[in-house]
C-alpha cells in the first residue's frame, strides 16, 4: 500500500464520495462534541413548587454526557446553548459515521491488495523451472 498521499482519481467512486462529504463537513461546521444528549426531569427542592406533587411538572434541563479517561460526566447545557450544542453533537456524529465507512472502504482495497499480491505471489513461483537436482554418487 503507498504511503504517499493518493489520488482521489484513483478511489473508488464511493470513497471518493465520503471523503468529499467529510472534507465539507470539516471546513463548515462550526463545531464537533462527542457525546450524549440527556434530558433529566427533577425536582428543585421547594415545597410549594408544583413539581413537589405532579411528576409531569418536574424541571427539565439538558445534559451532555461524555466518557473521558474511563469517567462518565455530565455537563449542564444551558437553554441559550442548546441548539448550537444539539448540532456540535450531530456533526461529530455524522463525521463519525463517514469515517466508518472510509474505514470500510479501506478494508476492501487493503482486501483486495492482498489478493492481487498473493496471485502475483503464485504466479511467479509457477513460472519457474524446478532447480535441478544435483547427481547422484553411484554407490
Amino acid at each position: 500500500m503507498p504511503s504517499q498521499p493518493v489520488s482521489p482519481a484513483t478511489l473508488p467512486a464511493q470513497e471518493r464520495q465520503c471523503r468529499s462529504k467529510l472534507h465539507q463537513l470539516l471546513s463548515q461546521a462550526e463545531g464537533f462534541l462527542n457525546g450524549s444528549l440527556i434530558v433529566m426531569a427533577r425536582r428543585c427542592g421547594k415545597p410549594t413548587c408544583r413539581c413537589a406533587s405532579d411528576d409531569e411538572a418536574r424541571h427539565r434541563s439538558l445534559y451532555l454526557g461524555q466518557t473521558l479517561n474511563g469517567k462518565t460526566t455530565m455537563l449542564y447545557i444551558p437553554a441559550s446553548l442548546e441548539p448550537s450544542v444539539r448540532q456540535w453533537v450531530a456533526n461529530f456524529q455524522q463525521a463519525a459515521q463517514l469515517i466508518e465507512q472510509l474505514s470500510q472502504q479501506a478494508r476492501i482495497r487493503l482486501n483486495l491488495s492482498k489478493q492481487q499480491a498473493a496471485a502475483r505471489k503464485s504466479s511467479s513461483h509457477s513460472h519457474k523451472a524446478p532447480a535441478p537436482k544435483p547427481p547422484r554418487k553411484p554407490s
